[in-house]
């Protein structure tokens, strides 16, 4: 199969296969994926290189276009994808553009360049159209989508669809003004906030509310985000005015409760009108005599209680407490009522912290990065070569001990030493136990890879280490050095001679073939250095070899040498079978002397 459509850069993955689909004639993405064991889904997403593969498309193909649990544009956010329906703008289709990859996403129900809500139910079957299912302008009905009906959406429709898609619509005027001329990427989880604060579950829990499963349930789900935007600051200063007056707390914080802390936790410009318009509403509303920095000067506005910090860094708050007790982070304390105490921590320290704790990883995260194994990680530990992103003195409050900056830095310099490699390559992923069972051997390849004797081929560098190839050769000299010094492996030999390595074997222990030994995984390994095979060659043939040379099988010669009173050696029993006949060249040459 070729290739015959690349994918827009607009377009959503199961936009781009029902498109692919239609290319190679078949009218339902669910058939043509069916036909090559796929379906679209997490598998697909997750293993999306071997669906390059079975699909024979060059490989990256699909990078851009997948949705990811962090991804570059809020709109292929996999935590918002739509499961369970997948609309369609009628005018888009019918004038042959891809399927948009805002459409996947839960909270958008517009078309921004039509200005029309988009479509989710067929006419004809009634059924919703769904994901990996039906053709690229058809329902799996038949039902033809560019005839679909045509409804303008509301503005607020279009401004919360443009601004999760990040289209500059004359729309997104009617946002409050820090959003209007910015989409940042944890808008989805902004939105969701918003909607789901106003919906009581049935456990009472916040952050617990389902996603909607389609357009109509998406336009339910988000009135009061639509309030919220549309009628802004009116709808957001009821809300915080309620939710002050239905507590008695000491402290506006207090009285806002999780909402405050779930508010608190988006930090980006694009949602400075919400904290100022907080402030406001707390400044005119709230009269407490501890305010908890809500309603104090601008300077103590920006301090936050141990207990919000806790939640923004998500760590128990007894260690930020213990923290600023030992001056191990900046911080104040406070006394009120009855012998109650209070710390307070700077936004910015909690910010650096944040940062710190991203930037150090645990040993999970680091292998990720490197896209290496457990048991590879131990070997480059052993190898001394973690000691390049592990820090003798961390920051506060952080709960790795790796590095992920100095990890890429690690990483970037391998790179760097990138060369031309000729011949066969293998990748730093499958350097491992499987490979060869000789961990020692293992180590001081990639300690040659950390001091750079050992250089990545050029070309294989642009991913994650674990693709970054070696020169084959130069893998096996060094494993070969450090298990045995020079010589030849039992296999080396087979592989040099085309013998099976069994009978090498068995000739090394019947004395045959002379050998060093040496442990190995447990057993016994053999070494046989070029001269001694050059003197086992110069006294014994393999009868196999003889046959082939002579163009008869094994079985008939050994039958004519037998008549003329030579004998095999070194055979041995494998199964019902009997390997590894040997002649010596000695006893051919008196044959040969005596009948002439």
């Amino acid at each position: 199969m070729s290739i015959l459509v690349q994918p827009d850069r607009s377009e959503s993955l199961e936009g781009y296969l029902r498109r692919f689909a239609e290319a190679e004639m078949w009218p339902d993405v669910s058939d043509f994926l069916g036909a090559f064991g796929l379906r679209y889904g997490r598998p697909l997403i997750e293993e999306a290189e071997e669906a390059e593969r079975i699909l024979e498309l060059p490989k990256g193909t699909l990078k851009d276009i997948l949705p990811s649990a962090a991804p570059t544009v809020p709109t292929r956010n996999w935590r918002f994808e739509r499961h369970h329906s997948a609309p369609v703008c009628p005018d888009c289709i019918s004038e042959g553009k891809p399927h948009h990859h805002s459409w996947r996403h839960s909270f958008v129900t517009a078309c921004s360049d039509h200005g029309l809500r988009l479509v989710d139910e067929c006419p004809m079957c009634g059924e919703n159209f769904m994901p990996g299912r039906g053709g690229y302008d058809s329902c799996h009905c038949g039902c033809p989508l560019d005839r679909l009906p045509r409804n303008q959406a509301l503005e607020a429709e279009v401004a919360l669809s443009a601004l999760i898609s990040g289209d500059m619509h004359p729309a997104r005027s009617a946002l409050p003004p820090a959003l209007a001329f910015r989409t940042p990427i944890d808008i989805g989880e902004f939105v969701y906030f918003l909607a789901s604060v106003e919906i009581e579950t049935e456990t009472g829990k916040q952050g617990k509310t389902p996603l909607p499963k389609n357009l109509a349930e998406a336009s339910a789900f988000l009135e009061p985000v639509f309030s919220t935007f549309c009628e802004w600051p009116t709808t957001f200063e009821r809300s915080v005015s309620a939710r002050l007056s239905n507590s008695v707390a000491a402290t506006a914080p207090m009285r806002l409760g999780k909402w405050y802390q779930r508010l608190n936790a988006f930090n980006g410009q694009a949602y400075n009108d919400f904290r100022a318009t907080l402030r406001q509403v707390v400044q005119r509303e709230f009269d407490g005599a501890y305010a908890g920095g809500t309603n104090s000067p601008s300077d103590k506005w920006d301090w936050v209680s141990a207990a919000e910090a806790a939640k923004i860094l998500h760590i128990r708050a007894e260690r930020l407490v213990d923290a600023v007790a030992k001056q191990r982070i900046p911080g104040r304390k406070y006394a009120s009522g009855f012998g109650h105490r209070h710390t307070m921590i700077h936004r910015d320290t909690v910010a650096n912290i944040v940062q710190d704790r991203q930037r150090f990883i645990d040993k999970t995260a680091a292998r990720e990065l490197l896209g290496i194994s457990r048991k590879q990680y131990d070997l480059l530990a052993e190898a001394g070569l973690t000691a390049h992103f592990i820090l003798e003195t961390l920051p506060p409050l952080v709960d790795g001990q790796h590095d992920s900056v100095a990890v890429k830095r690690f990483i970037a310099d391998i790179a760097s030493t990138a060369a031309e490699v000729e011949g066969t390559t293998v990748a730093l992923k499958d350097l491992n136990l499987r490979f060869t069972t000789d961990a020692g051997a293992l180590k001081e390849v990639f300690c040659r890879i950390s001091n750079g004797r050992l250089r990545p081929a050029m070309g294989s560098t642009d991913g994650r280490f674990a693709e970054f190839r070696f020169s084959r050769k130069e893998v096996d000299t060094i494993i070969a050095d450090v298990r045995h010094g020079p010589g030849l492996t039992i296999q080396q030999v087979a592989e040099l001679t085309g013998w099976k390595d069994q009978c090498v074997a068995q000739w090394c222990k019947q004395g045959l073939i002379q050998h060093e030994e040496f442990p190995h995984a447990g057993k016994v390994g053999r070494i046989i250095r070029q001269e001694d095979l050059c003197s086992f060659q110069m006294e014994y043939v393999p009868v196999s070899t003889l046959a082939c040379q002579l163009g008869t099988s094994a079985r008939h010669l050994m039958t004519k040498l037998s008549d003329i009173g030579i004998e095999t050696i070194g055979a041995f029993r494998d199964g019902t079978a009997w390997r590894g006949h040997l002649l010596k060249l000695s006893d051919l040459a008196s044959t040969r002397k005596a009948t002439q």
